[in-house]
């Protein structure tokens, strides 16, 4: 690296590089990246863990389709729908090059342009789930969520909707953030948390109704989503939490 301007690619040499930032730690991989007709220098770096000031607080999130996410502590986070919001314009891209002639320049530029819209959606999806994921992390010593099979469950009828909220990518960011700062992350097995009622631990299909969940054992009401994160919660911390806010735990 030539103070922040040039990277030495192995057979290739010095080449101009413009560096969003500075890196951090100890550099250990490079990898040249193409995306659609941008080149990127990806590092790999070993940083040390900065553990952030414990808060006492841990959560459970469930992921969904119509909201992104629902604490245990009741929040609800807005699904933003990158690909469905942009559906709209990828039609009427792809039917342009539908009508376009194969091999030709016109052809190639409007494969390009359907390429960058795809591009826009997933940047903008990253960018959402590590803004999700860094609030998470920044307000709890640990989090649980479902350990999902999403490659068994995009195979339903919502699999569009559920490729579109990325669960797995959201999960590695979150996991990668909570790793460098100290925090713990928990997978608890996801069976029947939709089911199973919060307050009295009665579990039956007739439970939920879409959104409402009425227990009818106890008579308990709730929201279906925020009763599965509580849940969640009680299954990664069955037996309370201690001053740190982890207690029987396991990533």
């Amino acid at each position: 690296m030539d103070e922040g301007r040039r990277i030495n690619i192995p057979k290739i040499g010095a080449v101009k590089c413009k560096f969003h930032r500075l890196l951090e730690g100890t550099p250990k991989t490079l990898q040249i990246v193409l995306d659609v007709n941008e080149w990127y220098a990806v590092y790999t770096c070993e940083v040390p863990v900065q553990p952030l000031p414990e808060t006492g607080s841990t959560v459970g999130v469930d992921v969904g389709t119509r909201y992104f996410a629902i604490t245990s502590d009741g929040e609800f986070v807005h699904n933003p729908r990158h690909l469905g919001s942009a559906l709209k314009k990828l039609r009427v891209q792809q039917r342009t090059v539908s009508r376009r002639k194969k091999g030709g320049n016109r052809r190639r530029k409007a494969v390009g342009q359907v390429a960058k819209t795809h591009r826009k959606i997933r940047r903008s999806r990253q960018d959402f789930h590590h803004k999700v994921a860094v609030k998470l992390v920044r307000e709890n010593d640990l989090i649980a969520h479902e350990d999902l099979r999403v490659s068994n469950v995009v195979k339903s009828n919502l699999a569009r909707s559920i490729s579109d909220v990325g669960w797995s990518a959201f999960f590695d960011i979150l996991r990668g953030k909570a790793e460098s700062a100290g925090r713990v992350v928990v997978r608890v097995p996801p069976q029947y948390t939709s089911q199973r009622c919060h307050a009295c631990g009665h579990t039956c299909r007739e439970n939920r109704n879409n959104e409402v969940f009425k227990c009818v054992s106890c008579g308990h009401e709730d929201h279906a989503d925020w009763n599965a994160a509580k849940n969640i919660l009680g299954r990664a911390v069955p037996s309370g939490v201690n001053g740190s806010g982890v207690s029987h735990a396991v990533a």
